[in-house]
């Protein structure tokens, strides 16, 4: 063989470190021309201020080239012998697209079989695998001090990575095994206390039922816990994140589902990684159109790191989108009309259709249509059915938000069909104490955002988006949640509900709803120049967001409090957070959230002052945890009620018509037989406010008596415990339900002395079987008479269309309710229930 090298003049031949010098080396295929200019000028900016950088966080636009962008830096590395270089993605579909990349540029590149490559270790080649991989209690790099040490990792879409992270230090127990079942039965008296309807749902495996362990009990039996897990450490749900938090189970919470229980820390132990703790230089890919606060907390960044990320100053707008929200056009075209318009096969379509839902369960009408479901084992094969020109069937993915890339024809019309839920017990537990905070509005901003983007992956890629659901629809309508939003999303909504309002004047022309929709897609999809040169212009007129991310600080300082904490400095932590409440905290929903983290935080050095600081807590926010000792009861205020005023001031919340049907929308939306348990009985609490009684939830609140509590009129209750979820075919009201009502009509006759009170069952059937029966008089709600009551509500609220706002008679309004029977007397007779059948 001829040893070329020794044939060289020039005797010595350095390695190019710039990566704009390493691409022009590189063997890459013919097709492949030179680096973009954002992606030259990204590089640059790096390689001259970046790279010596602990962090840096690379924000580009989607379909920029932020894989080879990132591929390259990594390269520079190793070409100035820096040591091994990391590149994870959040999952194996990633890992191979990358894989793809590298290959088609001539980048030197391995993967993972069984064992860590040499040449990896070597500095030869970059590693291309999964988060999973570096993050488990078993990984193949080691964890604590035993740890592979690694000079550079990249994280291909860091915020995907957080979840991923975040579950590595998570123990998840089926409800079936022995360990959920031992633990359990140690904390059940905890739980009991903290709610016996919601343990009694847990117990009989209730996927809603829900419930948190008090940090008090769980402090104090820590040990315990520790000895049950470790008993089963060999079983797949505990081995892999066993190691990682085997020390700390006394700094983790513990989460309770029907179905499954949770345990993880309140932050996580990025040390015992130590691949990733000790690296030199890490580097996170994140897109434009999202908040990286997160990121502190998640990935250990600092606040300074998010502040200044790597970005191009000069880089506007990218791809193109119309949203469509068909309800704000006019109200037929709600999502039962528009799954039957979009779910069809077509054999003349010449693009994509794809529909994301939030579960399986909502695919069930589409399915029925004949549309096309894909599951994990599917996804990708529809997808690629999809990129082959195959277009004939709409396909519906549940549950999946990113990671999924519907690039050009794989989809010019994507269908968003309510509301994204949280999956994890963590998250549900947090939105059930803090629905309104800025961190859960924050949260589901990003899904939705990422929903969003999942057709547009190009500067020149376009879609047209089709909203559809109320509660979706009132996240992205509703002024204060959009504020959640980016900038660039913030103003395509805009856009959108501006193309609502010239929809409508077509329609008052005579066009019909459902054609005005279709030619506002086709001026998408056959590329109006007037469409483009709108959104265009608007677009154009977008101003850079300066503004650091609204958590940043927050998840500061919740940092630091946790870190104290660790370090035995209780009081300090304690003083941190009323530093946080002192700034940040404007609700008192939020100011009993912290009140309660504060209470946790000093329980090992008082729990006399722990305890005091939980009875404040819970006063500011009624559904944290019951304290130990010192709460009180409070009855449902005692003055006269104005229910004629509170109908008028909820009216007068909005600044018109098409806002408030939006909100009453949603809630009516959630009063049906089937919801989730805890979107049905808000709902419930909320429609009592919609009709201008008092209401409160005592079983979530105070954690007894009834699901919720009505007052409608000065002496007169409203007791109601709230079924909905019983199988619509089962034939019985079971004992286990009529004694639940029976200790609810105990405690409300204890709280409020025997006042009048009408108590009603919502379940499915009206027959109380043989061996069950009520001790008081209680009516039956039943699915027909739910369906009415939302019928009327929505007939008394339709009369405000014709009316101005400003100009509401008290008599006017007293009218409609007697019209629509909806006074108090219609409630205490059997308008909206029925007396139940005792066998």
């Amino acid at each position: 063989m001829v040893d070329f090298k020794k044939k060289l003049t020039k005797k010595t031949s350095e390695k190019k470190i710039h990566p704009y010098d390493i691409y022009e080396t590189l063997d890459r295929a013919s097709d492949k021309g030179p680096l973009r200019p954002v992606q030259e000028n990204i590089l640059n900016k790096w390689f001259e201020n970046f790279q010596t950088k602990k962090d840096v966080i690379l924000k580009l636009h989607t379909g920029q080239g932020k894989t080879l962008t990132g591929l390259l830096m990594l390269q520079s590395k190793l070409n100035q012998e820096k040591g091994p270089a990391l590149y994870l993605c959040h999952n194996n579909q990633l890992v191979e697209q990358t894989c793809e990349q590298a290959e088609k540029f001539g980048i030197s590149y391995t993967t993972i079989n069984r064992d860590i490559p040499d040449e990896f270790i070597d500095g030869k080649s970059i590693l291309i695998t999964n988060v999973q991989t570096l993050f488990n209690g078993e990984t193949k790099f080691g964890i604590g001090t035993r740890s592979l040490p690694v000079s550079t990792i990249l994280l291909d879409d860091a915020h995907a990575c957080i979840d991923v992270i975040k579950n590595a230090f998570k123990i998840e127990l089926k409800q079936q095994s022995h360990a959920y079942q031992e633990i359990f039965a140690l904390f059940a008296p905890e739980i009991q206390e903290q709610g016996a309807g919601t343990f009694a749902d847990i117990t009989r495996n209730k996927f809603d039922a829900l419930a948190a362990i008090p940090y008090w009990a769980w402090q104090d039996h820590h040990t315990e816990v520790s000895d049950i897990l470790s008993k089963y450490s060999n079983q797949s749900q505990i081995k892999f994140p066993w190691p990682l938090i085997k020390d700390m189970i006394k700094d983790c919470q513990c989460f309770v589902s029907g179905s499954s229980m949770e345990i993880i820390p309140y932050i996580n132990p990025l040390s015992m990684i130590g691949t990733y703790f000790k690296t030199d230089h890490r580097i996170f890919m994140s897109a434009t159109i999202t908040d990286d606060s997160f990121f502190i907390k998640g990935l250990g960044i600092s606040s300074d790191t998010i502040r200044n990320p790597l970005y191009l100053e000069d880089e506007g707008w990218s791809g193109e989108k119309m949203i469509l929200i068909p309800s704000l056009i006019d109200s037929s075209l709600d999502r039962t009309e528009l799954v039957n318009l979009f779910a069809h096969p077509s054999t003349t379509r010449k693009f994509g259709l794809v529909a994301l839902v939030p579960s399986f369960k909502l695919t069930k009408d589409w399915e029925s249509y004949g549309a096309t479901i894909a599951n994990k084992d599917t996804l990708v094969t529809e997808i690629e059915k999809l990129k082959d020109k195959k277009f004939d069937k709409t396909l519906v993915i549940a549950n999946r938000y990113d990671g999924i890339d519907l690039p050009d024809h794989t989809c010019r019309v994507l269908v968003f069909d309510s509301r994204p839920y949280f999956e994890s017990l963590y998250d549900r537990y947090l939105e059930g104490c803090q629905a309104n905070s800025d961190f859960i509005s924050i949260k589901l901003a990003q899904i939705i955002e990422q929903g969003l983007g999942r057709a547009v992956r190009g500067e020149k890629d376009y879609c047209a988006l089709v909203i559809t659901g109320t509660e979706l629809i009132r996240a992205i309508r509703n002024k204060k949640s959009r504020g959640y939003f980016s900038i660039q999303t913030r103003t395509q909504i805009e856009i959108g509900l501006e193309i609502a309002e010239f929809a409508k004047e077509e329609i008052k022309d005579g066009v019909k709803p459902k054609t005005a929709l279709l030619k506002l897609l086709g001026q998408s999809l056959r590329r109006d120049e007037g469409w483009k040169e709108f959104y265009t212009e608007k677009m154009d007129e977008i101003q850079s967001d300066k503004e650091s991310p609204k958590m940043l600080e927050i998840f500061e300082l919740e940092k630091k409090a946790e870190e104290k904490y660790a370090q035995g400095k209780y009081q300090e932590a304690v003083n941190i957070l009323q530093q946080l409440i002192d700034k940040h905290v404007t609700t008192d929903e939020d100011r009993g959230w912290y009140l309660q983290e504060m209470a946790r935080l000093i329980y090992p050095y008082s729990k006399s002052e722990s305890n005091r600081y939980q009875v404040f807590a819970h006063r500011k926010n009624k559904f944290l945890f019951k304290p130990k000792e010192g709460m009180e009861i409070t009855n449902i205020a005692a003055i006269s009620l104005k229910r004629i005023e509170n109908i008028k001031n909820w009216i007068h919340s909005f600044e018109n018509f098409e806002d408030l049907y939006i909100e009453l929308d949603d809630i009516l939306s959630r009063f049906k037989f089937g919801v989730n348990a805890d979107k049905f009985e808000q709902a419930v609490d909320e429609i009592a406010k919609i009709l201008g009684f008092i209401s409160e939830r005592p079983d979530k609140e105070w954690k007894q008596g009834p699901d919720n509590l009505w007052k409608i009129g000065d002496n007169n209750f409203l007791l109601i415990e709230c079924k909905n979820n019983v199988n619509i075919e089962r034939n019985e009201i079971h004992k286990e339900e009529t004694g639940q009502m029976n200790n609810a009509i105990a405690w409300f006759n204890r709280v409020y002395n025997g006042a009048p009170v009408k108590c009603i069952i919502v379940i499915a059937t009206k027959n109380v079987a043989s061996a069950a029966g009520f001790n008081s008089p209680v009516a039956v709600m039943r699915e027909n008479k739910s369906r009415l009551l939302t019928d009327n509500i929505k007939k008394f609220y339709l009369e405000f269309k014709r009316l101005n706002f400003d100009d509401l008679s008290e008599g006017r309004i007293q009218e409609l309710l007697n019209l629509y029977k909806l006074t108090s007397t219609d409630f205490l007779n059997d308008t909206y229930s029925e007396q139940p059948r005792i066998h």
